[in-house]
């Protein structure tokens, strides 16, 4: 299997970690290397010294458990070694991280506003629209079909309103600052790729913010990661995210699987579209259907598997152009860009 376009740095899978796409993550990402590389070290060295004290200890003719504790100065070095690196990754790296990160919001003209409401088992998003102002909200009017959010049909700050289920659109190169809250129970928003995680209380909206770095648009990460499978030996199961980048036709014509199409929704449909193309072709190029998505980082129920947002990033003029065709048309706004 070969990874295209590995010269760029907008999406590299490196360090066992998934791509990191905000501005912010680089410090993250960092400060959990540095957290691998010490407790792999731990591992290794209290491994071995367990190792080595099941053997010499062991129990065997001619010797007799001494049960009185044993002292030693090596013992109390490395404990004391060891608590001052914990001091020093909590003070030294993961401290100023934090204060870096959480201690400057951006500044309310300079941001985008997202609310982000978790619920068993779906993300709910709610823009303030063209006028940059959320309407009111109450749960008696929260309807599962048309206004998840609860928006209040009285209130006219709410009329050009955007909401939307299991999509959330942001531009990149701007803050983006999501109000997280919970219908129900705890939920935790996750983005692995941006490298941003909050959690979801009852009762509480709580502030998380990030930046997508300029060229992590979702067309741009979607061709940063197209993929050459060997139809012999991949399945249904390693593509079921993926779509084709081009037409695959067999010798008369017949196209069997288009641009922009998956190889099925199910196993059965997946695999008999894989025998045939393994008649027409030795290897397919496939790219995520979308790279960029939200999951639910708290266990929270029954189906909390299924508990997925896509996330969709834009240059300036595509938000926009999002933007115009999300409002609901019966709203009649200058919008003057955003």
């Amino acid at each position: 299997m070969q990874l295209l376009g590995q010269a760029t740095d907008i999406a590299p899978y490196a360090n066992w970690m998934p791509p990191m796409l905000s501005e912010h993550g680089g410090q993250i990402d960092n400060l959990i290397s540095v957290l691998h590389i010490f407790m792999a070290i731990l591992f290794v060295a209290w491994g071995a010294f367990l190792t080595y004290t099941v053997i010499r200890f062991r129990a065997r003719a001619g010797h007799k458990a001494d049960y009185h504790p044993v002292k030693g100065k090596a013992s109390k070095y490395a404990e004391i070694g060891i608590g001052l690196f914990e001091v020093f990754l909590l003070l030294g790296l993961s401290m100023p991280v934090w204060a870096a990160y959480k201690n400057n919001p951006p500044k309310a003209d300079d941001r985008v506003e997202v609310r982000a409401i978790g619920e068993q088992f779906q993300w709910n998003f709610h823009y303030p629209g063209p006028d940059g102002v959320f309407g009111r909200t109450n749960a008696k009017f929260i309807d599962a079909a048309s206004n998840t959010v609860g928006l209040d049909p009285d209130d006219p700050a709410g009329k050009d309103d955007i909401q939307t289920i299991g999509e959330m659109h942001i531009p990149v190169g701007k803050p983006i600052y999501v109000r997280v809250s919970s219908k129900d129970v705890i939920h935790s928003f996750a983005i692995p790729t941006m490298r941003v995680k909050q959690d979801c209380i009852p009762g509480m909206e709580i502030p998380i913010w990030f930046t997508a770095k300029e060229d992590a648009t979702t067309e741009r990460v979607k061709r940063e990661m197209i993929q050459e499978f060997p139809v012999a030996d991949v399945d249904w199961y390693r593509l079921r995210h993926h779509v084709a980048v081009q037409d695959y036709q067999d010798e008369s014509g017949q196209v069997i699987l288009k641009e922009g199409e998956g190889i099925g929704l199910s196993r059965e449909a997946g695999e008999k579209k894989l025998k045939t193309l393994r008649d027409v072709t030795d290897t397919i190029k496939m790219q995520p259907r979308n790279p960029l998505e939200i999951i639910c980082a708290q266990l929270c129920g029954n189906s909390h598997f299924k508990m997925k947002a896509q996330v969709f990033t834009y240059d300036a003029a595509g938000y926009q152009e999002w933007m115009d065709n999300a409002v609901p048309k019966e709203v009649e706004i200058d919008f003057g860009g955003f």
